[in-house]
């Protein structure tokens, strides 16, 4: 009999062992759960997921459990800087249990910070317009100085745009002009029909302007000399003189110009039977140049001219000019520049007689403005 007493209390100690084990484990299995749904609610950002599975474990003995579990995942949000997510966390955490003062805690501390980060994005904002207004400001004044003061101009560029230039800068212009007086202008002139060679001796004058728009530049070459000495010892003047506006496409090239004019070369002779030079011709002209030409301060331009004037005339059977000029500054300040210009022109008239070729070398003093 004691024997059979002693094995029913091995019995049901073995039973009570086993029921406390499968409460412990129920007990675990809920907690997993719940802390699986509480990644799932954090995972999603979702609050409303957060307070169901509160609600849900709000009876539980291990409540406290769940709580402390969502405070963990709030300071790692906080860690990862989502503040937002983690400061609504923590109020759900609140609605469900507000004597949970680790919750309060953190809910106050996240709502700081986001608060300085507020303040601080706000202060950057005002400087920023603080600094955008201040420069506004300098530069209506400045705007307002220039245009109201006795030593500033309003000019139009040729882009169209409008900048403000003082005197020390007046200068800018939309205009290039240049001005010149050759005081040596000798010709060598060689005939073929009759044999014929004189060198002479002249003064010359001429003028170049270029005037800039948005995409065209107008021009004008002008010049005209006079030969009254002849080496030679003949009583022979000749007299040139041309006019010649050009005009480039700036988009396609500005240096570039079209040329159409008028041009006179004109003899007296006492004997020309003896030179055979070609008569008075006066004929309309039309040709290519390449003008504005720049080397550091040294100017160039060249030309070719086609003399159309020809058809008019029985003896001339083609007429045609070249030409090339260097203008060295000498001198250069803020208005203008002084230099020497340097040109050499060929004019070749081909006759029913033969050819008469006339060489030209100018040497003048050339004074220009300066076009910045």
């Amino acid at each position: 009999m004691p024997k059979k007493k002693n094995i029913l209390r091995a019995l049901f100690f073995l039973a009570g062992l086993f029921l406390c084990a499968t409460g412990v484990f129920a007990q675990s299995y809920d907690i997993v759960v719940a802390y699986n749904k509480i990644d799932a609610a954090f995972s999603h950002q979702s609050t409303s997921e957060l307070s169901s599975v509160l609600q849900a474990y709000k009876d539980n003995r291990d409540y406290d459990l769940c709580e402390a579990y969502a405070l963990k995942k709030t300071r790692q949000f906080i860690i990862q800087e989502k503040l937002d997510f983690a400061r609504a966390a923590a109020l759900t955490v609140i609605d469900n249990n507000i004597d949970n003062f680790d919750a309060i805690d953190l809910y106050s501390y996240i709502d700081q910070v986001l608060l300085t980060k507020e303040s601080e994005r706000k202060a950057l904002e005002n400087r920023k317009q603080l600094e955008a207004e201040q420069k506004a400001a300098v530069a209506e004044r400045t705007k307002q100085r220039i245009q109201t003061g006795d030593t500033y101009q309003t000019v139009v560029t040729s882009s169209g745009k409008s900048v403000y230039i003082n005197d020390k800068q007046v200068s800018y212009s939309k205009v290039k002009w240049t001005l010149k007086l050759g005081i040596a202008d000798l010709l060598f002139q060689k005939i073929t029909e009759p044999d014929y060679a004189s060198l002479k001796y002249g003064l010359a004058a001429g003028a170049d302007v270029l005037s800039a728009t948005d995409e065209w530049i107008l021009g004008a070459d002008l010049f005209a000399d006079v030969l009254m000495l002849s080496m030679s010892g003949e009583d022979e003047m000749l007299v040139s003189g041309r006019f010649v506006p050009h005009i480039a496409y700036s988009p396609f090239n500005k240096h570039l110009f079209l040329r159409m004019g008028v041009a006179l070369y004109a003899l007296s002779s006492d004997n020309r039977d003896a030179s055979g030079s070609t008569d008075t011709f006066i004929t309309h002209v039309v040709g290519i140049g390449l003008h504005n030409l720049f080397a550091g301060e040294t100017n160039f331009s060249l030309h070719y001219d086609y003399c159309l004037g020809h058809f008019a005339y029985d003896n001339i059977t083609s007429a045609m000019e070249a030409g090339a000029t260097v203008l060295l500054p000498l001198n250069v300040n803020e208005r203008t520049k002084i230099g020497v210009e340097l040109g050499i022109s060929n004019l070749l008239f081909v006759t029913s007689d033969g050819i008469d070729n006339r060489t030209k070398v100018t040497f003048a003093i050339g004074v220009g403005n300066v076009n910045k």
